[in-house]
C-alpha cells in the first residue's frame, strides 16, 4: 500500500503543520481505531471524539478509520476535537 493510505497504516501521516497518529487495538475481539492529531506549530496533542466504527480484525478497523478520514477531508464529516492529556503526559506537560 503506497500513499497517504500507506504512511497512515505505518502509524503516522504528517505535513508541515500537523501530524496525524493511527492507533488499532484489539479488545475483546474487537478492534479500536483513533486518530490524534499533533499541532506542530501550538505542540499541542487532540483527539477525535468522533466515533470511528469499531471492526473484527485490523484490517477492517483500519480500513473505517480511513473511511472516517476520507470523509473529513472532504467535508462529510466534522471533526469533534479534544486535548488529549494523555499525550500531555506523555511529552512532559500538564
Amino acid at each position: 500500500m503506497e500513499g497517504w493510505k500507506g504512511k497512515l497504516k505505518q502509524g503516522i501521516l504528517e505535513n508541515e503543520e500537523i501530524l496525524i497518529e493511527l492507533t488499532l487495538r484489539g479488545e475483546c475481539g474487537e478492534w479500536l481505531p483513533s486518530l490524534a492529531l499533533y499541532d506542530k506549530e501550538k505542540d499541542l496533542w487532540y483527539y477525535f471524539d468522533n466515533e470511528i466504527r469499531t471492526g473484527f480484525t485490523e484490517d477492517k478497523a483500519f480500513r473505517n478509520a480511513v473511511e472516517f478520514f476520507e470523509k473529513l477531508i472532504i467535508g462529510l464529516e466534522v471533526p469533534i476535537l479534544k486535548v488529549s492529556p494523555l499525550k500531555e503526559e506523555s511529552l512532559g506537560g500538564g
